[in-house]
């Protein structure tokens, strides 16, 4: 009977394809060799532990080797295994006793890895490193590891350490390392030593022979990226394989079945890391459409269908037409009433082999209709609150259009952290029949915010505010814990705002009260034609701002009346406004004529307006938003247009809009966004000058607020006609509350209507930050310069937005 030992290869005994291969030959040469007497199976009578210290049952626990039963030369050698890995390393011996055999345990003490180090890698990866690796501190080690040749020690976490080099670009990485026996200790210190070599970056990236697809198209599809003097990017021989196979599949895609895409590759450069790439495509034969067939049509005729869909007869064939013609049909069956619909495209070539016969079966699944609604997590939120924003009801057709427009509705209210929108088996079950459940969490609506903020529009201000955007005034508390626990004065979607907020430029006073579905909260409250649900709200304010040369005190009342959802559309509001205030208008000179530093312009201006006027104003604003979502939107677009009679100074006009744009294909809160934003407002009659058009700060940056614009001596005076446009990309830098802005700016402000006339144009960048449990509004922190002025205009670098509240 020979001795058996734990075989070792990369660290402890399960890991690498080595000490498995090992451990399957001690187990054959065991089964092999295993005891019999008389031709049966051994019995173990006795299990003897040799060589360890203490208590021989902390070794006889753990194997599955005991005395009175069979012996298994496989199942002792299993228990070398869990020795081992209790950190025990032994070996065993089997003695021949009467009537069976003994085992004999000899322990010898275990080495241990103290501490793992990784040398020549840049500090930040270290972390991360470590945490892709196997070995660990405390791990056992076999002592016959160290005679083996260094580079069969520690073989997986070394091709782990390449592999993650190699992700940054360094192709050239090479990795030893070096185990050290710790004096007077069974332990070791184990280092792998990093040599990354020169960073490997593509310099030099073109194609041939795409003559169908542009190469920026293509490039697109690639997650190999040509570095540029402003770029770091690295190459990866992985990367760039899988972008080979990628645009292989992109070209059959595109309607060409046969492409073969391949590359040439060089190795420039004093060091060999600058690396040339050169994709050759042989994009092979196009096919025409031939014969379409759709099949298992019963809702519409295929005359229909194919009117609907991309894909011709004898028009070129791609696999994207196939797609995207399955994807028609299915949503047309979905918006009419079929949710299980299943539309299966099979594509052949034709018996002559030069066109592609293409088969659409359809399996129209069964004709639904909303039996009822159920609403489920909402137990502080009136139910109606969420029935009032759907659009399907009992007894309509399913439809998915109106499904997502009722989920972007509901989604949009901000209430709720989570909203999902399915059917459900109708309770009881009717044939033909589901229920839409509407599945909401809860979101922290009530807010109190004590503390501080700053912008350079309203300089340095104080916050206390007390915001409740799903009031109810009707909700009133059974108690004092009602209040504490947030389960008062809460559940009917009104907003009530009170707002104390003292500031060194601009202090406000005010509250606020709104009410989105003051009457016809249902949605089907009769009135005249176009009439919706109706809004109502008002609110009571006092502000004050330093102007520079003058103060602007405004003490009113605000009250509009609405009607929601348009002419049916949701997304359509139509507000009618008066407001009444009384400004108070007071130079910042005792004496205007005596201060030469006062210019003369604004000193008449503010001579003309000094004292208190009262301002009365009557308006309607029309405003649409079809954005996806209220904060960080990606796409859609949104616009308004209004006009006020302000009494007695004249009428103003005015509208404007944004339109977003997604760039490519991104997970949610990774997109990358452009937008477009403009507004034109012009005012007729004679207004003062605290009712008058200015620009800067927030609506044009890179200018001081109010610093664009009509001017005299330095003053600005404001104008009666202004216009402003913008341009914005918007990239994730920490998603989904961190991002980074590139923009450019552009307005003016003039006396008179001059459409674009005395131009100003800024470019910056910038970045936004929301932080939910502070305010629903991003920080914005953006940097502009100014590339077109005029000579009066006062020009700001930095303009900051951000609230510190607690």
């Amino acid at each position: 009977m020979g001795d058996r030992q734990v075989p070792h290869g990369s660290g402890a005994l399960s890991r690498g394809p080595r000490a498995g291969i090992v451990a399957g030959l001690v187990i054959l040469a065991a089964a092999a060799a295993g005891p019999t007497l008389g031709g049966e199976q051994a019995v173990v009578r006795e299990v003897v532990v040799r060589g360890y210290p203490g208590d021989p049952a902390a070794i006889t626990d753990v194997i599955q080797t005991k005395a009175g039963r069979p012996f298994d030369p496989v199942r002792l050698n299993d228990d070398l295994v869990l020795l081992f890995k209790a950190g025990h390393l032994a070996t065993t011996r089997v003695e021949p006793v009467p009537g069976g055999v003994r085992v004999v345990i000899e322990v010898a003490e275990a080495l241990r890895v103290r501490n793992i180090s990784l040398r020549g890698l840049p500090r930040d990866w270290v972390r991360q490193v470590k945490e892709a690796m196997v070995t660990r501190a405390g791990d056992p080690v076999s002592p016959a590891m160290l005679k083996a040749p260094e580079d069969q020690r520690y073989r997986g976490d070394k091709e782990r350490i390449r592999a993650y080099c190699q992700e940054q670009g360094y192709r050239a990485v090479t990795v030893v390392s070096e185990t050290t026996r710790v004096p007077g200790k069974a332990e070791v210190d184990v280092a792998f030593v990093v040599s990354l070599g020169p960073k490997y970056q593509v310099k030099y990236l073109r194609f041939e022979g795409n003559r169908s697809i542009p190469a920026w198209q293509l490039r697109r599809q690639m997650q190999t990226k040509l570095d540029t003097w402003l770029t770091s990017r690295r190459y990866q021989d992985a990367a760039f394989e899988e972008d080979i196979i990628r645009l292989q599949d992109y070209y059959r895609y595109k309607g060409f079945p046969n492409a073969k895409v391949s590359y040439r590759r060089r190795f420039l450069g004093p060091r060999g890391n600058r690396v040339e790439l050169v994709i050759v495509v042989d994009e092979g034969q196009q096919f025409p459409v031939g014969a379409i067939e759709l099949k298992g049509l019963k809702r519409w005729g295929a005359d229909t269908l194919l009117a609907a869909i991309p894909l011709k007869t004898a028009e070129v064939f791609s696999d994207e037409k196939l797609v995207e013609s399955r994807q028609i049909i299915e949503r047309l069956y979905h918006e009419n009433g079929y949710p299980y619909v299943a539309v299966v495209p099979t594509r052949q070539l034709s018996a002559a082999g030069d066109a592609f016969d293409v088969t659409l079966t359809i399996e129209e699944g069964e004709l639904v209709r909303i039996a009822t609604v159920r609403t489920r997590g909402h137990p502080r939120t009136r139910r109606e609150v969420i029935l009032r924003e759907l659009e399907l009801e009992p007894g309509m057709l399913y439809d998915v259009s109106k499904l997502e427009r009722s989920q972007r509705a509901l989604e949009r209210l901000q209430f709720f952290d989570s909203v999902v929108i399915k059917l459900v088996p109708a309770e009881p079950p009717a044939p033909g029949e589901r229920d839409l459940l509407v599945e909401v969490t809860e979101g922290r609506t009530g807010i109190f915010r004590f503390g501080a903020g700053i912008s350079s529009d309203a300089g340095v201000v104080g916050t206390i505010e007390l915001v409740q955007r799903n009031f109810d005034w009707r909700d009133t508390p059974t108690g004092w814990s009602d209040l504490w626990s947030g389960n008062a004065y809460v559940g009917a979607g009104q907003t009530l705002r009170v707002t104390l907020m003292p500031g060194t430029v601009y202090s406000n006073y005010a509250i606020s009260y709104d009410n989105p579905y003051w009457r016809g909260g249902d949605g089907r409250t009769a009135g005249p034609p176009g009439a919706g649900p109706q809004s109502f709200g008002w609110s009571l304010y006092h502000r004050t701002r330093d102007q520079g040369e003058w103060t602007e005190t405004r003490t009113g009342l605000r009250a509009y009346r609405g009607i929601r959802k348009y002419k049916g559309d949701p997304d359509t509001d139509v507000t009618f406004h008066v407001r009444l205030e009384g400004v108070a208008v007071s130079s910042d000179e005792d004496d205007d004529d005596d201060n030469p530093a006062t210019p003369k312009k604004v000193a008449d201006d503010v001579d003309d307006a000094e004292g208190t006027h009262p301002v009365f104003g009557a308006g309607v604003t029309v405003r649409r938003d079809r954005t996806d979502r209220p904060t960080f939107p990606t796409q859609g677009y949104e616009w308004e247009m209004g006009s006020e009679l302000v009494i007695p100074h004249g009428v103003t006009l005015g509208g404007g809009g944004t339109k977003f744009w997604t760039l490519g294909r991104r997970p949610k809160g990774y997109e990358r966004v452009i937008s477009l934003r403009g507004r034109i407002d012009y005012e007729l009659g004679s207004f003062p000058i605290y009712e008058r058009l200015y620009a800067g700060g927030g609506n044009l940056r890179g200018f001081a607020y109010r610093g664009a614009g009509p001017h005299d001596e330095d003053a600005s005076i404001g104008g009666q006609y202004r216009a402003l446009a913008s341009a914005e990309y918007r990239y994730p830098l920490s998603p989904p509350n961190f991002y980074g802005v590139f923009f450019v700016d552009a307005g003016t402000v003039t006396s008179n209507f001059s459409l674009f006339g005395s131009p100003r144009l800024a470019i910056g960048a910038g970045i936004r930050l929301l932080v939910p449990q502070l305010s629903q509004v991003p920080i914005a922190v953006d940097v502009a310069a100014p590339v077109i002025k005029q000579s009066d205009d006062e020009t700001e670098f930095l303009y900051f937005s951000l609230s510190l509240n607690r």
